[in-house]
């Protein structure tokens, strides 16, 4: 047990170096949300959530969450099932995303399209659901994933309840505006979904690198 608590000068100088740096780059993910918020302000004088940066960020983040582990899924067999269900649920949340545009068709027309793609993914890991219980196993065991668990809690529980109306309006009583709230609730989620898609890209990043080794 002792010798768990002995490093050399080497490891030490790593180990600082690495936390500075992961620090360096939590500080800078944290700053990207208020920024994107206050260029929506200054570009548009306003904020309208369905028109705005912050809801083209939010697509973004989703779109390359979701097109990375599909990419994942294509490359590594032995984690496709699990990779095209955890996708799958990223593509959902950008197609809820796009209910406004969605809209335009008839009201609602998001959710037919989320069914059949949750229909689908679901159908595909069914048709060999012991190794993909397997391959999600695998998933869950990576620390990356840990972070990507989280902000998916922060994303369906924090950011709804804090960005409810009826709170707010208890907050600001006669003053409630409903920019403040919608900046809130959008900015919320930009956040779990920018710390969602810097969790993917470590994924991806740790199993390209363990795809490499194992075909050596």
């Amino acid at each position: 047990m002792k010798k768990n608590f002995i490093i050399d000068e080497k490891e030490t100088k790593k180990i600082i170096l690495e936390t500075l740096t992961k620090f360096f780059i939590f500080v800078c993910l944290f700053a990207i949300p208020p920024l994107i918020l206050r260029l929506d302000i200054i570009i548009f004088n306003d904020f309208v959530s369905e028109m705005s940066l912050t809801e083209a960020f939010q697509l973004l983040f989703l779109t390359l969450t979701y097109g990375i582990f599909f990419y994942i899924a294509k490359k590594i067999a032995n984690l496709r099932r699990a990779s095209v269900l955890i996708a799958s649920f990223f593509l959902v949340l950008f197609v809820r995303e796009n209910d406004a545009l969605l809209d335009t068709v008839y009201h609602g027309f998001w959710f037919p399209i989320a069914l059949a793609v949750t229909f689908i993914a679901i159908i595909y890991f069914a048709f060999d659901y012991k190794n993909g219980f397997k391959q999600l196993a695998i998933y869950f065991k990576m620390p990356q994933m840990k972070l990507i668990i989280l902000s998916i809690a922060f994303l369906l529980v924090f950011s709804r309840l804090f960005g409810m109306g009826s709170f707010w309006k208890l907050v600001m009583v006669d003053n409630y505006m409903y920019m403040v709230k919608s900046m809130i609730e959008e900015g919320t989620e930009l956040l779990a979904y920018l710390f969602i898609l810097y969790g993917t890209f470590n994924i991806y990043k740790s199993l390209l690198f363990l795809n490499k080794e194992s075909e050596k």
